[in-house]
């Protein structure tokens, strides 16, 4: 028994390892890559439910209102925006497969150095590069100040810049003294 017992642990332990068929399934940008595909797909598919609302609508439109033009106008951007959501969609589908042949490839290479995959840096700077790709790209310095904890004194009290109130207390004070 004990003679069985050490040959399949002698067996065990002296396998092979295999490389995996399909490294692609462990990429986190490739999971990445296919969520977006998932999520640009689903809002394709509401846009062309939008879209056929919009088209309902303009059939039950009473003639000679203007509200034609407003159909009109919400079945056009409705047609713009599922045209760019399908060109998105392939976009991301041409993404997914060349994901999958770069993570095989740098699996391969990997797996015959003996080194780590995937690589965590190439996780983080993906993450990052998504980061600035999806921020948001107008300039409110308000809010870049606020968000970085900075404010400004400028004497008037309750943190207001001079042309930032809404007319709390200076101009009360003008409409009644003013024209006598």
């Amino acid at each position: 028994m004990k003679f069985i017992t050490a040959i399949l642990l002698i067996f065990t332990l002296a396998a092979c390892s295999k490389p995996d068929p399909n490294p692609e399934l462990k990429d986190p940008i490739y999971s990445d890559l296919q969520a977006q595909v998932g999520a640009a797909t689903a809002a394709l598919e509401a846009e062309k439910k939008k879209l056929e609302g919009f088209e309902k609508d303009k059939m039950e439109v009473v003639p000679q209102t203007g509200q034609i033009k407003y159909a009109n106008k919400r079945i056009y951007e409705s047609q713009a925006a599922i045209t760019r959501l399908e060109q998105q969609v392939e976009y991301l589908k041409l993404k997914v497969e060349q994901r999958a042949r770069t993570a095989q490839a740098a699996y391969k290479k990997a797996y015959a150095n003996k080194q780590e995959w995937p690589d965590p840096k190439e996780w983080s700077s993906y993450q990052a590069e998504q980061k600035l790709r999806n921020a948001k790209r107008s300039w409110d310095v308000k809010a870049r100040m606020r968000d970085a904890g900075v404010t400004i004194d400028t004497g008037l009290g309750h943190g207001e810049g001079a042309a930032g109130g809404e007319g709390h207390g200076g101009g009360e004070k003008k409409a009644e003294g003013g024209g006598h």
